[in-house]
């Protein structure tokens, strides 16, 4: 199914944060949306920017160490472009949906025109709602280019220090430019200051995932870290969301500035999420979880359809508001979209989407040269074909 040396746990808690997000986005409030948000203040984004930055220090240690530090600072700079591109591309669907008469789905401001609609879209600002990750993504990530010598020197102890710091100031000071912004009424969407907070440390954990045997850690520790995370959430249901420091919700658990409660939240979730996958997986035939495998393997190209969905789908296939059979239906044709997405790519060995019109003309040249091809007569019956 995939290779042997990748962990599939990882790749379902993906898997499982992108079905977070789209139950979420589509059908709020269901019985569908409900197991994946039983943990207040815990959603799909957060752990999405936690795995995405452990996966980054996982794997970019492994190409400084097999390669150089330029060859992964080269990666990562195609990374940070395909980004851009995937953010841009949903900026466009937006626009082209606000200026049909659909603005209402962004829950952006109006634009100028096209070329008021094109300027914000190529300058990140022109970002929809549900659709405004990457942005935070492209900056935390560019974090990289300081994060990697200072790890390759063993300096992870002040990196974590810096990040705690910078969250505590982010706590109590939050001047403009810690704030990402786009053209909505609130201007704000993101304190990347105290967002940080999840994939910064998540760096230096996938740096030293080998050296501080993780995955062991984990399983050794699994009922304790399960009970941690059990009982906080109830904590923060009965005393937060619907206890007595309700008052205290926006200082506590605000998501804006990221707040105390879903850090602290999101690193006892994901962590026992991710157990329990590893668990199943020693239980379970691996393709009992395939959907959120083979989804999570593929979590930015999920994002963005299930971005693309939000936009395209209210105005092309079923109008809003919707019944509970409707958003069921929508939340389930999405996540089968973004699985069927990953499985096509894994039949057909799409490893980067910038190669694939190149794949698709070397394979129409291919089938022209074949044998019984578009360029060539088949043989006749008493010919054979030797096959190379």
């Amino acid at each position: 199914m995939r290779p042997v040396n990748r962990d599939l746990a990882i790749d379902a808690t993906r898997g499982l944060a992108i079905w977070s997000m789209i139950s979420l986005h589509f059908a709020k409030g269901t019985h569908l949306a409900a197991p994946t948000h039983a943990f207040p203040y815990v959603d799909g984004m957060s752990a999405f920017v936690l795995l995405s930055g452990l996966v980054l220090g996982l794997v970019y240690r492994r190409w400084i160490e097999r390669v150089s530090l330029r060859h992964a600072y080269w990666r990562l700079s195609k990374r940070l472009a395909t980004l851009y591109v995937c953010q841009l591309t949903i900026a466009l669907c937006a626009l082209v949906a606000a200026l049909a008469g659909h603005r209402w789905l962004t829950l952006l401001l109006p634009v100028d025109g096209w070329g008021h609609g094109l300027e914000l879209a190529v300058t990140m600002r022109y970002i929809p709602s549900g659709g405004n990750i990457l942005l935070l993504y492209m900056v935390l990530l560019s974090s990289a280019y300081l994060l990697f010598p200072i790890l390759m020197r063993g300096w992870w102890a002040a990196i974590l220090a810096a990040s705690l710091v910078l969250y505590a100031v982010s706590l109590m000071w939050s001047p403009d430019w810690f704030y990402l912004t786009a053209h909505t009424a609130g201007h704000r969407i993101q304190n990347w200051a105290a967002w940080q907070i999840m994939f910064i440390p998540a760096v230096v954990v996938g740096w030293k995932w080998r050296d501080w045997r993780v995955p062991e850690l984990i399983d050794r520790r699994l009922a304790a870290i399960v009970a941690v995370a059990v009982g906080v959430a109830l904590a923060f249901h009965y005393g937060i969301d619907t206890g007595p420091w309700v008052a205290f919700e926006p200082a506590l658990a605000d998501k804006l500035d990221f707040r105390p409660a879903r850090a602290v939240g999101a690193w006892l979730a994901v962590p026992a999420v991710y157990g329990v996958f590893r668990l199943l997986l020693r239980w379970w035939h691996k393709d009992w979880l395939r959907p959120l495998v083979m989804t999570g393997t593929r979590s930015l190209d999920s994002y963005v359809l299930q971005a693309l969905a939000l936009v395209v789908i209210p105005i092309h296939v079923a109008h809003r508001p919707w019944d509970l059979l409707t958003s069921a239906a929508v939340v389930l044709v999405v996540f089968g979209i973004c699985w069927a997405w990953a499985e096509l790519r894994e039949a057909y060995r799409i490893d980067k989407l910038h190669r694939l019109p190149g794949m698709l003309m070397h394979d129409i040249r291919s089938r022209a040269q074949t044998p019984g091809g578009r360029g060539e007569p088949s043989p006749e019956p008493d010919r054979t074909v030797q096959v190379a």
